[in-house]
């Protein structure tokens, strides 16, 4: 059987304050252990669904046509800068996203429609950017937290979201490599 590791995201094209607050945070914590993202793939997974059968895709977008259909374009922001699991015990560093209850709203209705076919962890929904992971831990815990609060009121302006994309992820040496499959225009 052929499967492709699949997920539903929000793409976001990186602005010059995206590119600032990297750079800045790069530079932070330039002595830790941390694999920092390719900015140009920077996404709000909506639902990650893996490994996935070849022969289900066309139901997938299907279902996902239908889910996009439903809801007009909404407006988000990109805002102050995190950890999980949390800021003293950091594993993955992001950039919080602020919006209403639509970008919640959508992922409800595309768990919805997609769970008689596959899969989508039903944990607690919290959107966000990844810009880094930590594999090993970190050397200071207590530099990593205080370099990332100093940016809890940082924010982007805000961002028109009017579709979402079905991705394939292909893992390499390098990092993994994210391709859009099928886009879906809201409304």
């Amino acid at each position: 059987m052929e499967t492709k590791r699949i997920f539903i995201a929000i793409k976001i094209n990186n602005t010059d304050q995206i590119r600032a607050i990297f750079r800045q945070v790069q530079m932070d914590l330039k002595d830790e252990w941390i694999k920092w993202v390719n900015l140009k793939g920077l996404h709000i997974t909506l639902g990650f669904i893996g490994a996935t059968d070849v022969r289900k895709i066309g139901l997938i977008v299907n279902r996902l046509r239908g889910s996009a259909s439903k809801f007009s374009p909404f407006r988000l922001q990109l805002k102050s800068l995190g950890a999980f699991p949390s800021l003293s015990k950091a594993r993955v560093l992001w950039i919080g996203v602020d919006s209403d209850d639509l970008i919640y709203d959508l992922r409800k209705d595309i768990v919805k429609q997609l769970e008689y076919i596959v899969e989508i962890s039903d944990t607690r929904f919290s959107p966000h950017l990844t810009i880094g992971r930590i594999k090993h831990g970190v050397k200071n815990a207590d530099l990593v937290k205080e370099k990332l609060e100093l940016h809890t009121n940082w924010c982007d302006e805000e961002i028109l979201v009017s579709d979402f994309v079905l991705m394939e992820s292909k893992t390499t040496k390098q990092g993994p490599i994210y391709e859009v499959m099928e886009n879906f225009n809201l409304g």
